[in-house]
């Protein structure tokens, strides 16, 4: 991926805002950032994204009791000397199960993301504004970048669980929640909880692209469970984009 499409993202006052919160308070959220850079795409732009969320296969790790989700990865190196990205084709995603007490310690491989996601101009200026903050917050670094598309899924009869594993660590560096659409539900409260178990911060998503970034070795979080609204035929589901930024280990 080009550097100069992929990361020529301007600075604003509320990036600066933002990476002041990350520093102090470990987390940060925001309704307008990245969305107002992603909205100058075009809206036929970022429909051609959202609907890469309709091919996502099951998520076959997880059994009833837990929930349904679909989901689809990607990863990516960014090199900063060259200011590049590279695309990967790992598709193994592992986590120690101090982080995730449900699914740690499984070794697990899930579909990749389709060319649709990975080349979608979408894509390029949300990792553009999200390395944006993290270089000022954190510095100029190399990165190991993990995109996850998922989605949640609910009926009348069982809760959608956004994190079945309750609350916990995704087990990087940094992570980022951005939302992409909730259809026919209610709940899925999204909090967040320093290590004394206090909530520190709590907000039910609604917004296109609307984010949350937290220092995930410091935080902890959660998300509370969805529930189908109505009694409509209408699929219910909550779409997110996670992307997990880890320091590269060279």
């Amino acid at each position: 991926m080009s550097a100069g499409s992929a990361i020529g993202h301007p600075g604003s006052a509320v990036l600066f805002e933002l990476s002041e919160r990350l520093r102090n308070d470990h987390y940060a959220d925001s309704a307008v950032f990245p969305a107002a850079q992603v909205a100058s795409l075009g809206r036929e732009a970022c429909r051609a994204f959202d609907r890469t969320w309709d091919n996502l296969p099951p998520d076959t790790y997880l059994n009833a009791e837990n929930g349904r989700r679909e989901r689809r990865i990607c990863k990516f190196e960014y090199r900063q000397r060259e200011r590049h990205w590279t695309p990967l084709d790992d598709c193994h995603f592992f986590q120690a199960q101090a982080h995730n007490p449900l699914l740690g310690g499984v070794q697990r491989t899930y579909a990749h993301s389709e060319p649709a996601f990975t080349a979608s101009p979408v894509l390029r200026s949300l990792l553009a504004a999200d390395l944006a903050l993290m270089d000022l917050a954190v510095g100029h670094r190399d990165w190991l970048v993990t995109c996850h598309q998922f989605r949640i899924l609910c009926d009348e009869s069982r809760d959608g669980q956004a994190t079945p594993e309750g609350r916990h660590r995704d087990g990087h560096d940094f992570v980022f929640q951005h939302l992409i659409q909730r259809q026919h539900v209610i709940g899925g409260e999204s909090r967040i909880f320093n290590e004394n178990g206090d909530n520190v911060f709590s907000a039910t998503l609604t917004n296109y692209l609307e984010t949350v970034v937290l220092n995930d070795r410091i935080l902890l979080h959660e998300v509370s469970p969805l529930q189908k609204l109505g009694i409509s035929s209408n699929r219910s589901t909550r779409d997110m984009l996670i992307i997990d930024f880890d320091l590269a280990d060279y």
